[in-house]
């Protein structure tokens, strides 16, 4: 069985003793969901160990889309911008005393892990000389401004450039930020 992603790194293959009924289930939604039962064994041991340490290990959270939404909407327009510095702040020191350094790859990775974490659609466009990242409103308008300042103000922390920022989409926020090759 292959263990992880392989995009990053190359997999490491060990065996795994399951029951057979167990075997059975596996292989029947690994068809269902058009994979092998290997990569869906790999993805279900991945998601797994994910959850355990960001979510149990760290003391993270999770809330429900809806719950999200109501706290999210009643949040005055007019607060977003210092919402987010603060939570810039909060953010860069968790991820600094998770990683001890806090280099472009290693926010964007949080950044996206968290997110895919919790469900929710942020992505990142690699472009020639920067990266775009878009946030769909899945959740809120104001989650989606917040989400986009939060990061654009972690970037501009560790003195990343950003090169440009949009707030005013009917679906989704964006913000553009120039790829660097140094440790801040």
């Amino acid at each position: 069985m292959v263990v992880g992603d392989n995009t990053a790194t190359a997999a490491v293959q060990f065996n795994l003793r399951i029951k057979p009924d167990t075997l059975e289930i596996l292989q029947h939604v690994a068809k269902g969901l058009n994979l092998t039962p290997s990569s869906l064994g790999a993805k279900i041991i991945t998601d797994y160990l994910e959850f355990y340490y960001y979510k149990i290990q760290r003391g993270d959270i999770i809330l429900s889309p809806s719950i999200l939404k109501a706290v999210f909407k009643a949040i005055d327009p007019k607060k977003i911008d210092q919402i987010s510095h603060i939570t810039a702040k909060h953010i860069l020191s968790e991820i600094k005393s998770q990683e001890g350094k806090t280099t472009y790859d290693v926010l964007v990775g949080h950044f996206l892990k968290w997110n895919h974490g919790n469900h929710i659609v942020f992505n990142k466009i690699s472009q020639k000389d920067s990266d775009l990242f878009v946030s769909k409103h899945s959740i809120c308008r104001n989650w989606s401004e917040i989400q986009c300042k939060t990061y654009a103000s972690v970037f501009e922390m560790v003195g990343q450039t950003i090169v440009s920022k949009d707030y005013d989409s009917d679906d989704s926020y964006s913000l553009e930020v120039a790829k660097p090759d140094q440790i801040v």
